[in-house]
């Protein structure tokens, strides 16, 4: 086996301020019960593409995180959309946040 499989941990997850950004807006979006795609993270977390989508990437590919492409629907809006939603696992990881321990990284045992 490769280790690239599906839910193959391929490295940490940092806490930076940057990845708790990115992860209150899912978290909030969990709560609201609705999908949030990348533009509108990086709309309301003040962030640029280049650092949300990354971060989207490695906790899609941890499993905290799903990711898919909305329906077709609305062509008058433009382009479809990849919207993404925590999974159990990320709202499980995501609620350590509430309670704050700097260089904690959430899934692997220190």
């Amino acid at each position: 086996m490769n280790g690239q499989g599906v839910g193959a941990m391929t490295a940490p997850i940092r806490l930076t301020s940057t990845t708790r950004d990115v992860l209150s807006v899912l978290r909030q979006a969990a709560r609201e019960e609705v999908p949030v795609y990348g533009l509108e993270i990086c709309k309301i977390t003040g962030l640029g593409s280049g650092t949300v989508y990354p971060i989207l990437t490695r906790l899609e590919r941890v499993g905290w995180v799903r990711a898919y492409w909305e329906e077709a629907g609305d062509d008058s809006r433009g382009p479809r959309r990849r919207m993404y939603e925590l999974t159990g696992e990320g709202r499980a990881q995501a609620a350590h946040l509430e309670r704050p321990n700097r260089g904690l990284r959430l899934g692997w045992q220190q």
